[in-house]
């Protein structure tokens, strides 16, 4: 079957990312025999005339459509992504009669909403590259991919939503090469890595995640030579050198993490691994320490609070106590580190507020920054859907199709923003969601990629909330 497969993702704030998620759709697709095309629109000027153009060149008897984000997550500067994937989706149709298929991590939060919104035929949740080989062999048979595991139809307004479709273990997939489909030189001039995807699914139970929605709770692995194995082949067939884990989080379980370390450190492979994702539940000096060895230059932990009633509320599964062991093990470890906050959450107040911003002030290494995101994007099927509910926050699940954010009663949104801005000029490492929404970043980040500065971008934070200060 000739298949056409479309990025929609331009958002390039604060750095655009390559569609991991895609790719491995297009590599499974073609290793099964079919005749594969991919058009990535995030650096296209025209994206409406690169459609049309790969539309007319391969003449598709389906089209699928990878939908990353759904909004930008920012309080302060929302930014909706669903028009433009309704308009990606029209185009598609005036151009050709072939079936429109959605996937992508939007789509597997709220699958009903989005084929509603944009009106396409059909929509896979969950693990993309197996779902779409029965969907597939379905059309080619002449049956009806509507029963089918994974597989959301739309017949009117009823949509229909099946349970996903899930590969037993990511070692069983064919690795997705994106370097094949997609041009990532673009993607390297700005704060952009190349994203390794080393498991599936997460154990966690944090009230606003939606990764147990799209990957479920069981962690599905990928092997430390698999792993190994994929990131040297990206090695030798592109000009990247930096990498970053996508993994909901990459130190959960240890051993795993500990594996891969291992596995890169054996082969020596030269490569950069920039800022993947450290949750506080367990992190050891021994995991730490593999990391540096394995070419680790910096890490992302998501700490959302140092209030142990906030941590709590938030079911984050640890407290600040673990937090303040983990700023010092890798201030002694050497590896910088990007926290991030996520700031009004349920029985945040202002003594909550003040006391992360005293957890970074004393805690933390001077090249470390923290991001600070205000009031928590709502997503359906959540526990902070049910707590918005019951709070009278939304009316119902079916209004989060739009940005919708929780606030704690406690705090004010006005005081909040005043006091972050306030803190950031006498400590220029905090910066805002709002203040990464500026246009100067992916200028900034194309400017320090141009030079040849190394990664990551994200330590130039201070310098960038001083020039802030001056223009504003």
């Amino acid at each position: 079957m000739r298949i056409l497969l479309v990025s929609q993702n331009t958002e390039k704030v604060p750095y655009p990312v390559l569609p991991l998620g895609l790719c491995y759709v297009a590599e499974t697709l073609e290793k099964a025999g079919h005749a594969v095309s991919l058009v990535d629109l995030c650096f296209e000027r025209d994206g409406k005339k690169a459609v049309a153009a790969a539309i007319s060149r391969s003449s598709p008897e389906l089209i699928g459509i990878g939908i990353r984000n759904l909004d930008n997550c920012d309080y302060w500067r929302p930014k909706n992504f669903v028009p433009d994937a309704r308009a990606l989706v029209e185009e598609c149709r005036r151009r050709s009669a072939a079936p429109i298929l959605l996937g992508g991590s939007a789509v597997s939060v709220m699958p009903e909403q989005v084929l509603r919104a944009t009106g396409a035929d059909y929509a896979i949740t969950g693990d993309g590259e197996r779902a779409v080989l029965d969907f597939v062999g379905a059309l080619e048979r002449g049956d009806d991919p509507a029963p089918l595991l994974g597989v959301c139809s739309r017949t009117g307004d009823a949509v229909r939503v099946n349970p996903q479709n899930r590969v037993p273990s990511l070692d069983v997939n064919t690795p997705p090469r994106m370097y094949r489909w997609v041009d990532v030189r673009p993607y390297l001039k700005y704060e952009g890595v190349y994203p390794l995807q080393s498991k599936r699914g997460c154990a966690l139970k944090c009230i606003y995640c939606t990764y147990t929605n799209i990957e479920g709770r069981l962690y599905r692995l990928k092997s430390g030579e698999e792993m190994a194995s994929e990131i040297e082949d990206i090695l030798e067939h592109s000009p990247v050198r930096d990498f970053e884990f996508v993994d909901s989080t990459f130190n959960l379980p240890e051993s795993h993490a500990l594996d891969i370390c291992r596995a890169v450190t054996k082969r020596s492979l030269g490569c950069r691994f920039i800022g993947s994702g450290l949750n506080p539940v367990s992190v050891s000096e021994e995991l730490l320490v593999a990391m540096k060895e394995a070419g680790f230059t910096s890490l992302i932990c998501t700490a959302e609070s140092a209030s142990d009633r906030v941590i709590e509320n938030l079911k984050k599964g640890f407290k600040r106590a673990d937090i303040e062991r983990i700023a010092t093990l890798t201030r002694s470890v050497g590896l910088r580190t990007l926290w991030i906050f996520l700031v009004g959450g349920p029985g945040e107040t202002p003594d909550t507020v003040r006391e992360t911003l005293e957890f970074f002030h004393r805690f933390t290494g001077p090249g470390d920054v923290a991001f600070v995101s205000n009031g928590i994007r709502i997503y359906p099927q959540t526990a902070m859907a049910r707590i918005a509910l019951a709070e009278g926050v939304i009316r119902s699940e079916e209004e989060l199709i739009e940005p919708k954010f929780y606030f704690s009663k406690g705090l004010d949104p006005d005081w909040l923003h005043e006091t972050m801005k306030a803190y950031a000029r006498t400590d220029a490492r905090l910066v805002t969601s709002e203040s990464s929404q500026s246009p100067l970043v992916p200028f900034g980040l194309r400017m320090l990629a141009l030079m040849g500065v190394r990664k990551p971008f994200w330590r130039f934070a201070p310098l960038l909330n001083r020039v802030l200060r001056c223009v504003s």
